[in-house]
């Protein structure tokens, strides 16, 4: 008798399930941690979500903190670790000025600032200098940011940041991690604006020509079949990828 409760349950769900048209999946944990947590290969720009973010923090006076760089390059200087922070440094008088960075998690760390001036990110272990692997110009409406730079730091190594000489001695860095604000692209062959759950991109950076972050397409060749669109009964043809033809 309860075995047959189960299956009935079973067929009663999956018929709402069908009416409802496509599910949203179960988030993509095991596919999003093949990514690596490095910047990859090929990128040449942050895309806009991690921008926008980082010009958010830099937009709200509450997330602001005022900070006196360090006149040399000691693993003592005051740190700027603190997530979702606007950090404005103030610098020796025509030089450089240091702080530290102590990363919780592995992985590609992009530092925005307010002006493009001499940024070095240094190992406090082994005093090794650590490259930067992605380095732009910024340029967002009504955002103070002007300049970042990605360096790929690991977890709990205190590293020294020494940027300067800056105009005015003031410099404001909003240090973000990659992995935060990366989003999941969809290819989108058709142009409809629609991809293809089955290819995809997870990055932080400018998605590739033709992606979309909407997916469930059931035909990626055909502009007119796509979740949005309207049934047309008779042609043999499920338009709106619901599963089933009226």
């Amino acid at each position: 008798m309860l075995k047959m409760k189960r299956i009935a349950l079973g067929a009663l769900l999956s018929l709402g399930l069908t009416a409802c048209g496509p599910v949203e999946e179960a988030p993509e944990a095991s596919f999003e941690a093949q990514d690596s947590q490095e910047l990859e290969a090929g990128c040449t720009s942050l895309g806009s979500s991690i921008t926008a973010h980082a010009c958010t923090h830099a937009g709200n006076p509450t997330d602001h903190v005022a900070i006196t760089a360090s006149a040399t390059r000691v693993t003592s200087a005051p740190a700027i670790s603190t997530k979702h922070k606007a950090y404005d440094l103030t610098l020796p008088s025509g030089a450089e000025g240091s702080v530290t960075y102590v990363p919780a998690t592995t992985g590609s760390y992009a530092f925005f600032r307010t002006q493009n001036v001499a940024f070095t990110v240094v190992n406090g272990s082994t005093s090794a200098t650590v490259p930067a692997a992605l380095t732009h110009a910024v340029s967002s409406s009504g955002c103070s940011l002007t300049y970042v730079s990605v360096h790929d730091l690991t977890a709990g190594t205190t590293y020294i940041v020494a940027a300067g000489p800056a105009s005015g001695n003031a410099l404001t860095v909003v240090p973000e991690f990659l992995n935060d604000t990366r989003t999941r692209y969809y290819q989108d062959a058709d142009g409809d604006g629609y991809g293809n759950s089955s290819v995809s991109v997870y990055t932080a950076c400018t998605p590739p020509s033709g992606y979309t972050t909407q997916r469930f397409d059931c035909n990626d060749t055909a502009a007119s079949v796509n979740p949005g669109a309207t049934e047309v009964c008779g042609n043999g043809v499920d338009d709106n990828c619901d599963g089933s033809q009226c």
